[in-house]
């Protein structure tokens, strides 16, 4: 009597594990790919960097002026705005229907 009465099988327990470790292992690579910074951020502000000190250290020289110096400031300044607009600005541009608009379109379809 004992031979009627078969275990069953959860098969679909083991799968359903599997995609649960499959979805945590996109959402950690999803999670790491909107923390990483802007390339072209990053570059920005490197080559301000190096800009800034060149600059520095030829003022510190003599070969350069106070006027020129203050220029050389001001620009770097200009391109460390400028990197952190690509760092921290609109996320909108960056959309995959290319249309780099609001993601609100009114409920019209197609635009």
């Amino acid at each position: 009597m004992s031979s009627s009465k078969k275990k069953k099988r959860h098969a679909n327990s083991s799968a359903s594990v599997r995609t649960r470790s499959q979805q945590a292992v996109l959402a950690d690579q999803k999670d790491r790919a909107r923390r990483r910074m802007n390339p072209t951020a990053r570059n920005l502000l490197f080559f301000d960097l190096v800009f800034l000190a060149a600059c520095q250290m030829m003022y510190s020289a003599g070969m350069i002026g106070e006027l020129l110096s203050g220029a050389a400031t001001l620009l770097g300044m200009a391109l460390l705005v400028a990197a952190l607009w690509f760092q921290f600005g609109k996320k909108d541009m960056n959309r995959s229907d290319g249309t780099g608009g609001p993601r609100n379109n009114g409920g019209w379809p197609g635009l």
